[in-house]
């Protein structure tokens, strides 16, 4: 098993593997930070690569792979605005659309971690209940900056 191979052989992604987290758009890099830039094994953007192939879908951003000792790890990340209800919807829909999606891809057999990423101000925090409905679906809301 390893995330760069396994990138390469997956419908879409294939060729797709940037360094550290070049396939985050600038503007959603900023909302990153790694405590250590030597572990990252690459990043993919999924929403830029999938969207041939499912255009009308609710896409899932981004994956980096990250080295934590003897595994590889993956950060399941989408960078989406956070300022209403409305966008807690959108968020479920794009995790309903992951799960489906890496269920037919050797990714799925990873350790990960799925969140989301405020790309602006946030209107809740994880005691809201619906973002509690989403951390039961194996997401966690990591407001305005996640570091990894």
């Amino acid at each position: 098993m390893s995330f760069a191979a396994d990138v390469n052989a997956t419908a879409g992604l294939a060729g797709k593997l940037k360094a550290g987290l070049g396939a985050l758009r600038a503007v959603d890099r900023t909302h990153i930070s790694v405590q250590t830039p030597g572990s990252l094994l690459g990043s993919a953007d999924v929403d830029t690569a999938q969207k041939t192939t499912y255009p009308h879908a609710a896409r899932w951003d981004y994956v980096v792979g990250q080295q934590t000792g003897e595994y590889e790890h993956l950060h399941w990340i989408e960078v989406h605005p956070a300022e209403g209800t409305r966008n807690i919807t959108e968020v479920e829909a794009k995790l309903a659309w992951l799960a489906a999606w890496l269920r037919h891809t050797a990714l799925a057999a990873y350790r990960k971690q799925v969140v989301w990423v405020a790309s602006g101000r946030s209107a809740f925090n994880g005691r809201h209940p619906r973002i509690k409905g989403l951390a039961a679906k194996g997401l966690s809301f990591a407001g305005g900056h996640l570091t990894i």
